[in-house]
């Protein structure tokens, strides 16, 4: 199978492109389809070959009639600006409209034909998009149900009524008629700025890069596109001004703020050998960068295109209502039918057929077919805000149901380096034991001694030690200062005659002895992050079960859930246990189960889990392939910000949806009760709603993620 991804616009409405993506799925080559009208994105599997873009577009072309603009996702997907030709078209039909409307409502009498001319000329500037794409439909024998045909519906209804119920002003219902398609499309201007700027803004929430760099020579600058920079290009970065693409530091220091990345809004100093990733903001200083990566293999560029491309995957929201939309117009149409079939009898058939008409008009589900995957789209880019990056709608839906995570330890709950937790010495001072300890660590490359000599200057020991000799796995022997020293395990000492005390410790233990007395041990420990009690207490105040899976021994295990309280633990694991134990743990299919590790040894459990997490951010190739959810910073309470989107964008299309489908059922009970209803009203109830739905969906962009202080 062959998987390609589209840009695509030019769709009227989201019902459209509903339309257009179960026609698509249809076609005996595509095996999946499915377009993301939020992000404006097309994605397809193929079963034999791929089609060309031509291709794709004359399948769309059966049935859809406006033109639709297809490219390779690849090329850059550009904001929409909404004055473009076709709305400017638009518009001016919208005032020659309304002017020849009220001239034939007002300066002409009702019962000339004149007035007629001019309301039906009125009609057909400001509607004959609208006619087209219902004859189009019919003429090709597509299924015309839509908005549109229920608008066709209105203003032909009205035109027999004319002819069959005549009044002394016999043509004002005409004035109606016109006001009706007016009102439509004065709508789907409102709808296409709203959802234009929704769209827009939600995609530059997440977009943190900068369009231009400081190209340096060594002795000239140049301002360049950052689309030409190459790798280990220099570059100046001023105070306020982007990284644009992943560098290091050269030259200068700096603070910068990472949040656009992380979500973390704690400014991050930088200097020469330092990393700086794209979309971060110098906030002082002034740095010299060596490009590292190309703009489009930046950070940043890598992280849009994970929000953009996270609408392959529909949440079940989505579904239904793409379900729901198929069968909710018939349905309203045969109602709208059997409404003036009875109420006709009953009070008159011209009252009954405009109220059917004014049924009809309310019916059209686009406020319920583009709020919802704005909703999630939204949610999508406030995650990413946040410094969490999920890459799909669909894991949004499992997040909600989460009630297990599975944990790894090292580098997820711990900082997984060592470091030196405390010393105990024996007869000496602590001064002492420390500059001896140094002194025995200060040749060595094995990672204990790299975590004692941990912001320590080897030099300032190296030329006083002698004799220097290790054993690895062992221990350390040398002279510094004139004395003898042993530093290493107690099996090591012992084979020097020095009896060590068991240090009763839980930990990496390093024993020391001098000129054969033993004078304390050294603690070394793989220290819990600042994230992780909070990550504990959050998620079980969420009711969510925690499990640690470890390769580390029994008795580090158990001190570690002890101290944060986690509910279970199995140790001493290897990769492949870690999966079984897991798939354990996964037995309930009622429980959505989360697996968070580091991405790299822990690849074959994040991909096996319901919803695997990756720690440590952008830079992980194999962190972004496997997992569902990435965190961009070495942050674990992240996990539970994740799951309280997710609620929240549930929340919002849930909202939505009933909304909208109470204010329709509103409208349309109102309209069979014998009172009056203006056209306006349903009409609202049509366009109206479905631009306060759009608002309404994007507004979950700038919510606010709190935590329970009494929590954390």
């Amino acid at each position: 199978m062959i998987k390609k991804v589209y840009s695509i616009s030019g769709f009227d409405c989201a019902n459209c492109a509903a339309k257009v993506e179960s026609f698509l799925n249809h076609d005996e080559n595509i095996e999946y389809a499915r377009i993301d009208f939020a992000a404006n994105r097309l994605y397809i599997t193929y079963k034999h070959h791929e089609y060309s873009i031509d291709e794709i577009k004359k399948i769309i072309k059966q049935v859809e009639s406006n033109d639709i603009f297809l490219n390779d996702s690849k090329q850059e997907v550009k904001q929409e600006k909404f004055l473009n030709k076709k709305t400017v078209i638009l518009l001016a039909r919208i005032v020659v409209t309304t002017i020849l409307m009220f001239v034939a409502r007002f300066a002409i009498s009702q019962d000339s034909w004149v007035s007629l001319l001019l309301y039906i000329f009125a009609i057909v500037i400001i509607g004959y998009n609208i006619f087209y794409k219902v004859i189009y439909k019919i003429v090709h024998l597509k299924n015309p149900i839509d908005e549109f045909l229920l608008i066709t519906l209105a203003v032909v209804g009205v035109a027999i009524l004319t002819g069959v119920f005549p009044e002394p002003d016999r043509y004002e219902q005409f004035f109606d008629a016109t006001m009706v398609v007016l009102l439509f499309q004065v709508g789907q201007l409102v709808e296409h700025y709203a959802s234009n700027k929704s769209r827009n803004a939600i995609s530059t929430a997440v977009d943190e890069r900068s369009d231009t760099a400081t190209l340096y020579d060594g002795e000239n600058t140049t301002v360049v596109p950052s689309r030409d920079l190459k790798v280990n290009d220099l570059i100046i970065v001023k105070v306020g001004e982007t990284i644009p693409v992943d560098s290091e530091v050269i030259e200068g220091e700096g603070n910068l703020d990472i949040s656009s990345l992380t979500g973390e809004y704690v400014p991050k100093l930088v200097k020469p050998g330092d990393e700086a990733l794209s979309g971060c903001i110098l906030k002082s200083g002034t740095l010299t960068l060596q490009v590292k990566k190309v703009y489009q293999d930046s950070t940043v560029s890598k992280i849009l295109e994970l929000v953009a491309s996270s609408g392959e995957h529909k949440a079940k929201a989505e579904n239904f209502i793409s379900k729901f939309a198929k069968y909710y117009t018939p349905a309203v149409l045969i109602i709208a039918l059997i409404f003036m079939l009875i109420y006709g009898p009953i009070n008159n058939w011209e009252d009954a057929t405009i109220r059917a008409l004014k049924i009809i008009i309310t019916a059209c589900p686009c406020a319920i077919v583009i709020s919802v995957p704005l909703s999630y789209f939204a949610g999508i880019g406030l995650a990413s805000k946040n410094g969490i990056i999920v890459k799909g709608a669909n894991y949004l839906d499992e997040l909600v149901h989460l009630k297990k995570l599975v944990s790894d330890k090292t580098g997820t709950l711990t900082h997984g380096a060592f470091m030196l937790h405390k010393v105990n010495p024996i007869n000496i001072s602590e001064e002492e034991f420390k500059e001896y300890l140094y002194a025995a660590e200060c040749l060595s490359n094995h990672p204990i001694a790299k975590a004692v000599m941990h912001h320590i200057k080897a030099k300032d020991y190296i030329s006083q030690v002698k004799d220097y000799k290790e054993e690895a796995g062992k221990g350390i022997t040398l002279i510094y200062k004139d004395k003898k020293i042993i530093a290493g395990n107690r099996l090591f000492l012992a084979s020097h005659n020095i009896n060590a005390t068991e240090a009763g410790e839980v930990g990496t233990i390093v024993y020391l002895g001098i000129n054969h007395q033993y004078v304390g041990y050294a603690l070394l420990s793989d220290e819990l992050k600042k994230d992780a009690q909070p990550m504990v207490n959050l998620l079980h105040y969420a009711g969510v079960e925690i499990v640690l899976l470890t390769g580390d021994k029994e008795e580090i295990a158990a001190t570690t859930c002890k101290e944060l309280g986690i509910d279970r633990w199995h140790s001493e694991l290897l990769p492949d246990e870690k999966t079984k134990y897991l798939e354990m743990e996964m037995s309930d299919p009622k429980k959505k189960v989360a697996f968070i590790g580091d991405g790299i040894n822990d690849a074959p459990s994040i991909i096996r889990s319901d919803i695997g997490i990756a720690m440590g951010g952008i830079g992980s190739d194999i962190a972004v392939n496997n997992a569902d959810v990435v965190i961009m910073n070495d942050n674990p309470a992240k996990v539970y910000d994740a799951h309280k989107i997710a609620k929240m964008t549930r929340n919002r299309a849930y909202f939505c949806v009933i909304f909208s489908l109470a204010v329709k059922l509103g409208v349309a009970i109102a309209t069979m009760c014998p009172i009056e209803m203006p056209w306006i009203i349903p009409v609202l109830a049509d366009t109206g709603l479905t631009v306060l739905m759009i608002v309404c969906a994007f507004t979950l962009l700038y919510q606010k993620v709190r935590r329970p202080k009494h929590i954390v």
